[in-house]
């Protein structure tokens, strides 16, 4: 689907969020329940269209007509709530899509999170969209609240918000609707406005990329937050998550689905896809996605977004009211990815000019003790180091009191000004009993000002904050180039792979002809038959040579004893053709051998592998990572799904472990990673053309020094 489709597709969500009229199927008045709930919110919220309960048990619910069937109600019906047992809900539905209903909420559990018999029946429901048009949500979900026109289509939202610091800051996605409800009442609590909240339910039709990517392009949401357990579309989230980077939307996700155990128990909780956390994880990097850790984490990010004040750099300064304390944040700062930098000779010289002599001007600021006698001693110094050219935030941290008289609502006074005329996040860490902490917090909150008692949370937030702001700097730097690829590429390796059957293995011969036409340099070889052909081969080539088992059976060579390095003579080739052979046969008596590869012996250089997988999720993906026998041990990797960028290519050879070692440790020069970042997007480039790739290997790639190359030793394709 090309981006175009899917912004039309994402037209037909409106009815949802934006219904001028609401059936409620299955209606009660009792609020307690899910199928009494809408309503009754409905009405107190003074919803803006027209409510048709539909239960033909009643007349009137809550003053309203009520209707013994869809099919009574006198005028059109944009949006259904269906709140009717199981074995009734495909009945409704298809009574829903006969009326004209746009877009239907269903309520109802028992579906695909209960097995195969219910997996069965909610096919019937995505069936029904497809061949009608119509758009659902759910089921097994509860339901969604938009505040354009305060619809309530849901059992998660009891009522609309008390107090709205923030109008329309954030749209929130849950795939679980408990907890996104909880969520949804401890960020309403704080009084951040919602544009739009939605639980996703089992996704029979409409998935989670899908709101994504209708938050993406509403005006009225600032930022979209999400609980995301597992993407069914990847191809569509991946357009979403880029039309939230178009619209200059901060997208947070807690992401669900680390470990194993927690991968299987979202699979059985809404029956979602949940895929490969390394993959997730790439997609987030690539796409500027901030992965919250927790809800703590989440609520100190939204002031500084909704103010406008996301870091626009990594460099810390800490202001703290003893030296203890600044060095225990220095120290989380610094593991956190955060640089705690020198202050300017300038701000040091103001500081120690309004500080007393015992105190500290580096950074981390010490104050010490004087706070006490001089509540207004943290705003100058506040000012100070904010003005620091070099400074892009600042931690404060300082008790609520001091004794008695500590002029503490003063002090919160003062930091609350000094957060509103600064441009740059100044993070508040306020320490001191409990219910003085909870008040201060209290107050800092009603003003947007980020405060936590909690150091760790904050400064997660603040380095998330300042590495999605690193993220789009790199987005809009376009000046590295992208290699230039064969024009005749594609059809070349289309004519290699044409007549082959579908999990077939490529030797490595034929493998590196489909690397050699996208331009990825590899060994100069030969394939010999007999002993002749191979002494002929090994003299062409010039000596010494490499020497390997050549068969579609047996991939992995070394591991068989199928492959023979540094051979020298006339005499060692025969020897080594027999040996190499015999290998394979005692490996696999039934393997069809093609002959044995005479192969140029390449220079010693820093082995790196290149490859591309397949996600069940996300499609093809690209891997790199220092390479030889030593991957699999190391699982030092860095990976991106297709289409990779030039700047995706470089910063994942940053994102290695290894990278030290690349960068040229012990007095070795510094190796060619500009060749690796241009073979990385090559191979990008051939898993785009050819999805049906399941597996490459360049296994080792052979890196040299700085503008020497690289050139691929060996390879291995798998298709699918």
């Amino acid at each position: 689907m090309i981006v175009s489709d899917f912004k039309r597709e994402l037209d037909s969500l409106t009815p949802l969020f934006l219904a001028q009229s609401i059936a409620i199927i299955g209606a009660s008045e009792n609020p307690v329940k899910p199928s009494g709930q809408p309503l009754v919110a409905l009405t107190r919220a003074g919803y803006k269209g027209h409510i048709y309960p539909v239960n033909p048990r009643h007349k009137t619910l809550l003053n309203l007509p009520c209707y013994p069937s869809i099919d009574d109600i006198p005028g059109p019906v944009d949006l259904a709530i269906i709140a009717v047992p199981a074995r009734l809900t495909i009945a409704a539905l298809r009574q829903c899509a006969d009326k004209g209903v746009k877009g239907v909420i269903i309520f109802t559990s028992g579906f695909a999170e209960i097995g195969s018999e219910g997996a069965a029946e909610q096919q019937k429901m995505t069936d029904l969209a497809r061949a009608t048009g119509l758009r659902i949500c759910g089921p097994n979900c509860m339901g969604i609240f938009s505040s354009r026109n305060r619809l309530m289509a849901n059992f998660a939202v009891a009522k609309m918000p008390d107090r709205v610091l923030v109008p329309d800051l954030l749209g929130f996605i849950s795939q679980s609707g408990g907890f996104g409800a909880a969520i949804y009442e401890v960020v309403r609590e704080k009084g951040y406005g919602f544009s739009h909240f939605v639980s996703t339910g089992n996704e029979a039709d409409l998935e989670f990329s899908h709101y994504l990517g209708f938050m993406a392009i509403d005006p009225h949401t600032k930022a979209i937050g999400g609980y995301l357990e597992g993407v069914k579309d990847g191809a569509k989230f991946l357009q979403a998550a880029d039309l939230a980077l178009d619209n200059g939307k901060p997208v947070l996700l807690i992401k669900a689905g680390r470990s194993e155990v927690a991968a299987r128990a979202a699979a059985s909780h809404t029956g979602a896809l949940v895929g490969s956390e390394q993959v997730y994880s790439a997609v987030f990097k690539q796409k500027g996605i901030i992965r919250v850790e927790s809800l703590e984490e989440f609520n100190l990010m939204l002031p500084i977004i909704a103010k406008d004040k996301i870091p626009r750099g990594r460099r810390v300064a800490i202001l703290a009211t003893s030296g203890g304390s600044g060095v225990m944040l220095a120290d989380k700062c610094a593991q956190n990815g955060l640089e705690v930098v020198p202050l300017q000779d300038k701000t040091r010289a103001a500081l120690a000019a309004v500080l007393p002599e015992f105190a500290s001007t580096a950074n981390p600021v010490d104050i010490t003790s004087a706070i006490m006698t001089s509540p207004n001693l943290l705003e100058k110094c506040a000012d100070l180091v904010l003005a620091d050219p070099g400074v892009d935030m600042v931690i404060v941290t300082y008790w609520t009191a001091h004794g008695e008289g500590g002029g503490e609502g003063i002090r919160l006074d003062n930091m609350i000004r000094v957060g509103n005329r600064t441009p740059k996040p100044l993070f508040n860490l306020i320490w001191g009993p409990e219910q003085a902490v909870r008040e201060a917090l209290n107050l800092m909150n009603d003003e947007l000002i980020p405060a936590a008692r909690e150091a760790d949370f904050a400064i997660r937030a603040l380095a998330s904050l300042a590495g999605y702001n690193e993220f789009l700097q790199s987005r809009g730097d376009n000046t590295l180039p992208a290699p230039t690829i064969p024009a005749e590429a594609k059809q070349k390796v289309a004519d290699i792979l044409r007549h082959l059957p579908p999990g077939a293995r490529l030797t490595e011969y034929t493998a590196k002809k489909v690397l050699q036409a996208y331009g990825i340099p590899v060994t100069r070889e030969t394939i010999a038959v007999n002993e002749a052909e191979a002494v002929n081969a090994a003299a062409d080539l010039g000596y010494p040579v490499a020497m390997k088992i050549m068969s579609p059976d047996i991939l992995h060579k070394t591991d068989t004893g199928g492959v023979m390095l540094n051979i020298s003579s006339p005499a060692a080739v025969r020897e080594s053709y027999h040996r190499l052979m015999e290998a394979a046969l005692a490996h696999n008596p039934a393997a069809n051998l093609e002959g044995v590869l005479v192969q140029e012996m390449l220079p010693g250089g820093t082995e790196m592998i290149v490859g591309i997988g397949k996600d069940p999720v996300f499609g093809s993906t690209v891997l790199t990572g220092l390479g030889g026998i030593f991957v699999e041990a190391l699982e030092d990797v860095a990976l991106r799904v297709v289409p990779v960028s030039p700047r995706d290519a470089e910063e994942m050879l940053s994102e290695l472990k290894g990278r030290k070692i690349l960068d040229g440790l012990r007095g070795q020069p510094p190796a060619d990673t500009e060749a690796v970042q241009e073979i990385i997007q090559r191979v990008a480039r051939l898993a785009e053309d050819f999805p049906n790739i399941t597996e490459l290997d360049i296994n080792p790639l052979f890196v040299y020094p700085r503008g020497k190359g690289a050139c691929a030793a060996d390879a291995l394709i798998v298709l699918e």
